[in-house]
C-alpha cells in the first residue's frame, strides 16, 4: 500500500527560544508542569503550538508520561502535515486499529511508508508503550530514505562498537543513525532498549527532525 504523502515531513515554524518574547523580555514556564528552565521546555512549547504532540487537557503537558506507538504514529503524521488517507478504500489490514480516524490514518500512513508493521496476528498494538526501539525504527524508517532523496545522507557505521555492531535495520542501528543525524536526545540514544519513550522525549527528537528537515530543505 502507498499513499500519497510528501518526500519529507513539511518543516514547521519553531517558537521563540525559551525564557523570551517577542520583545526579548522573560516569559513564565510553558506549561503548569514543565519548568522554564526544564531542558525539553523549548521543544515541548514547539511541540503544543506547532500541533505535533498537543498539550493534555488541563494546561499540562505530562513531560514525564510514557507514549503509546499509536501516539508516536499520530505525531509523525502530524509533521508530516497530516497526510490524507482514503479509508474507505483501503483493506482492513490489522485488527487492532481501533476507531479514532485519525490514529488509523496515521498507523495506515506509516504502514505504507514502511515504517510500522504487525506482527503474526495482524496486531499494530497502538496501545502498548512506545520503547526505545520501536520509536527509533519508526522515525529512521520513515526519514532516512526521505531525507536520502534529497541527497542528505548520514554514516553512523564508524561509530557503532561491538558488541553492538548489528545488520542496517536493527534497533541498534537505528539507533545510531539518528544519532548521528541529531536527532536523537541522550534518553534516546542511550537509555535502555526497552525503555518507555516519555512525551519529553518524544517532543525533544521530533522538534530536532524538524530542525534537519528544514536545514537539509534550505
Amino acid at each position: 500500500m502507498h499513499c500519497c504523502a510528501p518526500a519529507a515531513p513539511a518543516p514547521r515554524r519553531a517558537p521563540p527560544p525559551p525564557g523570551t518574547g517577542p520583545g526579548g523580555g522573560s516569559v513564565t514556564a510553558p506549561f503548569a508542569d514543565v519548568a522554564a528552565d526544564h531542558p525539553g521546555a523549548e521543544a515541548m512549547r514547539w511541540a503544543d503550538e506547532t500541533g505535533v504532540q498537543p498539550a493534555l487537557s488541563g494546561g499540562g503537558y505530562s513531560p514525564a508520561a510514557p507514549v503509546a506507538r499509536g501516539e508516536v504514529a499520530l505525531a509523525l503524521h502530524r509533521l508530516a502535515g497530516a497526510p490524507v488517507v482514503d479509508l474507505g478504500s483501503l483493506p482492513v489490514l490489522f485488527t487492532d486499529l481501533g476507531e479514532d480516524p485519525a490514529r488509523v490514518s496515521a498507523l495506515l500512513w506509516l504502514h505504507g511508508r514502511g515504517a510500522l508493521w504487525g506482527d503474526a496476528e495482524l496486531r499494530v498494538r497502538p496501545d502498548e508503550p512506545a520503547t526505545r526501539d520501536c520509536t527509533a525504527m519508526m522515525l529512521t524508517a520513515l526519514l532516512r530514505p526521505a531525507l536520502a532523496g534529497v541527497g542528505v545522507t548520514w554514516d553512523a557505521s564508524a561509530e557503532i562498537s561491538l558488541p553492538q555492531a548489528e545488520d542496517p535495520g536493527s534497533a541498534l542501528a537505528d539507533v545510531d543513525w539518528l544519532e548521528a543525524a541529531g536527532m536523537a536526545p541522550s534518553s534516546l540514544a542511550d537509555g535502555p532498549r526497552d525503555a518507555a519513550v516519555t512525551r519529553a522525549d518524544l517532543a525533544v527528537s521530533l522538534q530536532r527532525t524538524n530542525t534537519v528537515i528544514t536545514d537539509a530543505l534550505d
